[in-house]
C-alpha cells in the first residue's frame, strides 16, 4: 500500500472520528438553537470532507488494482 493511501485511511479515520463527537454534541445539545445550527454545520462540513476522502481513496484502490499491486483477500 502506497504512502498517500496510508494518508488518506488515516485521513478518513480521524474525520469519523470527528463526526462522532459532533453527533455527541448535536445529542448534548439537543433543544438548544445554537448547538443544533452549528452541529448541523459542522456535519454538512464533515459529509463534503468524507465523500472527497472517500472518492480520492476509491480512485487510488483501483488505480493499485490495475497495476497489480492492490492487496489480496
Amino acid at each position: 500500500m502506497g504512502r498517500e493511501m496510508v494518508i488518506l485511511r488515516e485521513m478518513k479515520d480521524r474525520v469519523e472520528g470527528i463526526e462522532r463527537l459532533a453527533l455527541e454534541l448535536q445529542e448534548l445539545g439537543r433543544g438548544m438553537p445554537v448547538v443544533e445550527k452549528n452541529t448541523r454545520c459542522i456535519l454538512s462540513f464533515i459529509h463534503a470532507l468524507k465523500f472527497g476522502i472517500s472518492d480520492v481513496a476509491e480512485l487510488k484502490d483501483i488505480e493499485e488494482v490495475e497495476d497489480g499491486r492492490g492487496s489480496q483477500g
